[in-house]
């Protein structure tokens, strides 16, 4: 019996440090989850006028796994010691995977693949307005639709649109989708190639 106490007593101490140990990776914890959110959000737009460079749109998702890690061995910690739901936060790791891979690019692509392509809608037919207010709102309004690369064709055929606002409009647009401005440093006159060749190569438009 006085072994038995004794080994309950060594395993006690034991669960108390880990305890205390996956308790100190709540600070960390938030910053990981802080900085993958900032990331992912700046990624897809911009942040006080700054974007993200292309090279550090997989840093999101990068900082988000570290953060699934960390989280899975702090909840995992809590529920072997009986101090947190085993359902609870079984589930609550499982919704950490599937965040992390809905943030992959490849799965935003994929989405994006996969989404209805019904020709065009309200939107792109009001590029075609007589009014150039109409045509700069219809492409400001494409370029805060989830940078969807189905608009892309019609925003290209505009890059040459009469009204420079709405040329602005456009190409801010484009951006947007890209990720970063693929006629950046292109004379004007091949700035409608450029990115005709960028769709090409995207696969926005037919070969």
């Amino acid at each position: 019996m006085d072994a038995t106490a004794h080994s309950g007593g060594n395993k006690q101490p034991r669960t108390l440090a880990g305890l205390t140990f996956v308790r100190a990776l709540r600070p960390l914890l938030y910053v990981l989850l802080v900085g993958s959110a900032i990331l992912a959000f700046w990624g897809g737009g911009e942040i006080a006028g700054q974007k993200l460079p292309r090279w550090a749109a997989s840093f999101g998702p990068a900082l988000f796994g570290v953060f699934l890690v960390a989280f899975s061995i702090y909840r995992l910690a809590l529920v072997r010691a009986k101090r947190y739901p085993a359902a609870n936060g079984l589930f609550q790791i499982g919704l950490g995977v599937l965040v992390f891979v809905l943030l992959l690019p490849g799965s935003r692509h994929g989405l994006e693949a996969i989404a209805p392509a019904t020709g065009p809608d309200d939107v792109t037919a009001l590029l075609s307005s007589a009014d150039p207010r109409v045509r700069s709102l219809a492409a400001e309004v494409i370029g805060l639709r989830g940078a969807s690369s189905r608009y892309a064709p019609a925003l290209i055929d505009h890059l040459t649109d009469e009204d420079a606002h709405v040329r602005q409009e456009v190409k801010t647009a484009l951006i947007r989708i890209a990720g970063y401005d693929a006629a950046q440093g292109v004379p004007d006159d091949q700035v409608v190639q450029k990115w005709r060749d960028e769709a090409k190569q995207r696969g926005w438009t037919a070969p």
